[in-house]
């Protein structure tokens, strides 16, 4: 874990110990050291002739609603080459990360629709960075709530921690996200930590690396 890892974290930590655990669920300034981070990692890879757009600069169209704006936008020669979205959660852990999910789940196909029907460039990358609370609520095992049918056995007494790991996994592996992120963040004392390295920072970092090899975006896998 780097330096500029621990005080992204950090800040993503203070942010919601200032706000309160209600706020860091919506509030977003505290994630401005992730933002820096990635934005350091974007500019790492050699990719010359870059713009870097935030909130409403950073919007771009969709396909089942007109538009969405995005947390950062990477242009390169006017043209947008990775979407990036970050999102903070602290406290009812079992209402908000069905609420995440069910955002972010129609958020990346509505991207990904926009993409087939060529309203985004082919080779754009989309990428999701998921930061939660690591606290008593979000490290204990729960039930998976299933009541009908049977339930993933990946999901059997795994926590809320586990829970977002497993769909950030996913969600890269299917197509929907090409890169993720999953990190946990412990207010007070200070730790942060990463539930699964598959969705850590080393592999987020590499996949932006490969995105962007010789300082061009490559083609996605799925329309290569």
């Amino acid at each position: 874990m780097s330096v500029r890892e621990d005080q992204a974290a950090r800040s993503a930590a203070k942010g919601s110990a200032q706000q309160g655990r209600r706020s860091s669920v919506t509030g977003g300034l505290h994630l401005n050291a992730i933002n820096q981070l990635v934005v350091d990692e974007i500019r790492a890879t050699g990719a010359v002739d870059l713009d870097m757009r935030t909130n409403r600069r950073a919007t771009l169209p969709g396909y089942y609603r007109a538009s969405k704006s995005w947390d950062l936008v990477v242009l390169q020669a006017g043209n947008p080459i990775l979407a990036v979205e970050y999102k903070s959660m602290s406290g009812s852990e079992g209402k908000n990360l069905n609420n995440r999910a069910d955002e972010i789940l129609g958020m990346a196909e509505d991207a990904r629709q926009a993409e087939l029907n060529r309203l985004l460039p082919p080779r754009m990358r989309r990428a999701y960075v998921f930061v939660m609370g690591d606290n008593t609520d979000s490290t204990k095992a729960v039930q998976s709530g299933v009541r009908l049918g049977r339930v993933d056995p990946v999901f059997y007494m795994a926590t809320y921690l586990e829970r977002m790991a497993i769909m950030c996994k996913r969600m890269r592996d299917t197509g929907l996200f090409h890169m993720a992120w999953a990190v946990a963040v412990k207010e007070s004392p200070f730790s942060w930590s990463e539930p699964d390295p598959e969705v850590g920072w080393l592999r987020f970092a590499a996949d932006l690396h490969g995105a962007f090899k010789h300082g061009s975006p490559q083609p996605n896998p799925e329309t290569s």
